[in-house]
């Protein structure tokens, strides 16, 4: 009998510990459990759809960060095409043709507070030269280093357009009113009339230059007066000088007010060639200056004028070109005439004697884009006609049809 109680009595109490053991368990596994949904909820909730969580979205900024250093280290690259269409029937001759006018490639790059520098370059199409096929070629136009001293006094050097003139150094051809410059900037400017009158060399040369702004108005933000001074090689550029001599070119610009400036410049240099009696020289004088005025009103009036001329009484040069422009901005649209004339007095029946005679409108789509339409007419002098043409034409007629696209 008390076996029986006392095997009752064991049953029970095993029976109660497993009770209580089981009942123990689910509790322990409940407590961890929420501790796995805590994770799991706290995860999702840093993590909501289209958020960065901290610890991503620090990395991100950090990445980000150090590409934009990256990115502002690297030189700016920019550039410009222009292309389109060309008819003409100057000179006996109707012809037409599709062009590729210029494609221009601009890489600047600041090195510090005081220097920074430029390179351009100017990739042509083929062109022919009677029988000869130019294929196509890069061109070095600019490769200059800029020191800035403080705002009076800058100082470059290397390969840069020439302080003669307006259209030479403060306009390029994707600011230009018109599709091409004036006969001041490509004939008295951007060719050496001594030593290679067939060659445009753009208007650049090799060489260092000061230049600054002086007697400045902060309220109105210009300067009354600007200045550059130039020494240069005086020869083809990208290539070394024949002589011993430099070009020397300076260059004054008043503003009596900020929309009206009033320029003068001057070139002088010795170059190898040939004198008017026949005899190779390495020193040939040559004179040339171009002055000129420009308006240029805040209400979209635009006036500019310049007179240049080329003198050598040595390697018997004479010549002189003039033009007068005006446009006016209406909106995007910017209508433009031009009167331009050039006179050889050496070479007196070449077709390059005559006034043009310049109608044309240009067109902004959008800030990178613009297109250009230019009618222009040629009168001929007398002498050209009748010598080079035989008296067939007084005159010729051209149109151009462009756009410029800026990148």
């Amino acid at each position: 009998m008390r076996k029986k109680i006392l095997l009752r009595a064991l049953m029970i109490s095993c029976a109660f510990f497993l009770c209580t053991f089981a009942k123990a368990e689910p509790e322990k596994d409940k407590e961890q459990i929420p501790n796995v949904d805590k994770e799991i909820t706290t995860t999702k909730a840093e993590v909501p759809d289209g958020t960065t969580p901290e610890v991503a979205q620090s990395d991100n900024d950090k990445l980000i960060s150090q590409l934009s250093k990256v990115i502002s280290e690297l030189p700016k690259i920019s550039g410009y095409i222009q292309t389109g269409y060309n008819w003409g029937d100057k000179n006996g001759d109707n012809k037409s043709s599709f062009q590729m006018k210029r494609m221009r490639l601009f890489i600047d790059k600041k090195l510090s507070e005081r220097f920074d520098i430029k390179v351009q370059f100017e990739c042509f199409s083929g062109s022919r030269d009677g029988s000869v096929y130019k294929k196509k070629v890069i061109t070095v136009m600019d490769a200059f280093v800029n020191a800035h001293i403080n705002k009076n006094l800058h100082f470059r050097a290397g390969q840069y357009y020439l302080p003669l003139g307006f259209e030479n150094y403060d306009i390029s051809p994707a600011t230009l009113e018109t599709v091409d410059f004036s006969n001041i900037c490509y004939r008295i400017v951007c060719r050496n009339a001594v030593n290679s009158p067939d060659l445009i060399d753009y208007g650049r040369d090799i060489g260092v230059m000061a230049y600054g702004d002086l007697f400045e108005n902060q309220d109105k933000g210009f300067s009354y007066l600007s200045y550059n001074l130039s020494l240069t090689n005086g020869y083809i550029p990208t290539l070394d000088d024949e002589n011993k001599t430099k070009d020397l070119v300076g260059r004054l610009t008043l503003r009596p007010i900020k929309d009206i400036r009033i320029m003068g410049s001057y070139n002088w240099g010795e170059y190898k060639g040939t004198s008017k009696e026949g005899t190779p020289s390495n020193y040939l004088q040559t004179n040339r200056y171009v002055v000129g005025a420009w308006y240029q009103s805040p209400i979209g009036l635009n006036i500019r004028t310049e007179y240049g001329r080329v003198r050598s009484s040595e390697a018997n040069v004479k010549e002189e070109g003039l033009y007068v422009l005006a446009s006016y901005n209406i909106g995007k649209i910017m209508p433009v005439a031009r009167w331009d004339m050039y006179r050889d007095k050496i070479n007196e029946t070449s077709l390059n004697n005559k006034d043009n005679l310049l109608l044309g409108c240009t067109y902004e789509v959008s800030k990178n884009f613009k297109l250009q339409a230019n009618y222009i007419h040629s009168i001929y002098t007398d002498k050209a006609k009748d010598y080079t043409l035989n008296g067939k034409t007084g005159s010729g007629n051209s149109l151009q049809i462009m756009c410029i696209a800026k990148f």
